[in-house]
């Protein structure tokens, strides 16, 4: 039976301009799935968002690896406007699914946008546990990231349901035993839980708008 629920961040809970404004410093447009290949790959993405090195010197690293000619000043305001604000209706999603099942969230993500959701709007407050790629060192979609997960969780993979938005990262969970869906926003991930809710037994209070 399903009792762990585990979801992305960007995305699917929060709104990004990540593709916009990547493409822009990049000057060519890109696609949601070279950008997230791009993310996982690049040196100095991997490396920020795995811990190895800070905000200032991510943004020296991002410059030198892509042949930008921008500042790194103007390159960490861009990076910060990547990560807007939680999506309609995700805390109340959130504090719904919290009646019935324990929430993980599961991110490759890394300070800077950390500590601007959390002291603007309290974001990671909901959540039962956090499994952030620059704290854990692993990021998505290496399958050893979600092997941490199922150990720390204590439960079984089929036991989880994960959500992400990066078709890559989805097929690399449901290879291990995950139930992994493709989403892209709290009410999306809503519908896809209630024949979990219903098949146990539960009913939340959340209705999502059209």
């Amino acid at each position: 039976m399903v009792s762990h629920i585990v979801s992305d961040m960007g995305g699917v809970l929060v709104q990004i301009e990540w593709q916009q404004r990547v493409a822009a410093l990049l000057g060519q447009p890109i696609s949601l799935d070279e950008l997230h290949h791009l993310w996982v790959t690049a040196a100095s993405t991997l490396a920020f968002e795995t811990g190895q090195i800070d905000f200032a010197e991510f943004a020296q690293a991002f410059i030198a690896e892509f042949d930008l000619s921008v500042s790194a000043e103007h390159l960490m305001s861009e990076f910060l406007q990547v990560v807007q604000a939680p999506m309609p209706n995700c805390q109340t999603v959130l504090a719904a699914l919290k009646q019935d099942f324990h929430l993980s969230l599961l991110s490759n993500t890394n300070p800077a946008h950390y500590e601007k959701l959390q002291s603007r709007y309290g974001f990671f407050d909901p959540f039962d546990q956090l499994f952030l790629s620059f704290q854990i060192g692993l990021m998505k979609p290496d399958e050893q990231i979600f092997h941490h997960v199922i150990k720390a969780l204590g439960t079984d993979p089929e036991n989880i349901v994960f959500f992400d938005d990066g078709r890559r990262n989805v097929e690399v969970a449901r290879s291990i035993g995950i139930q992994a869906f493709q989403v892209d926003s709290p009410d999306a991930l809503w519908q896809v839980m209630q024949p979990f809710s219903a098949a146990a037994d539960k009913t939340g209070p959340y209705t999502p708008t059209s």
